[in-house]
């Protein structure tokens, strides 16, 4: 099982190395709103569904899609939480 430290740790990198590459001084945070500073467009919100549900195991119907649940990496540590939870 995977803790929120976890999550967010593996997040932080993710989009480092995919979205943040070529600003590498960026101070990302846990709040930072990926669409409202830029961060993550639409095409990177396809790419990072798709890694939480190969590195978490967790399945993302298109309706969990959504700014309260992909808006920061503290939004989505706690929905891939709640994911992990249920399945359990």
């Amino acid at each position: 099982m995977f803790d929120d430290g976890d999550v967010r740790a593996a997040l932080a990198d993710f989009i480092r190395s995919n979205f943040l590459y070529a600003r590498p001084d960026y101070p990302l945070g846990d709040d930072d709103r990926f669409l409202d500073d830029g961060i993550v467009d639409s095409m990177g919100a396809v790419e990072l569904v798709a890694f939480l549900e190969e590195r978490f195991g967790v399945s993302i119907p298109d309706d969990d899609i959504t700014e309260d649940n992909f808006g920061s990496i503290a939004s989505i540590a706690g929905f891939v939480r709640r994911k992990l939870l249920n399945a359990a």
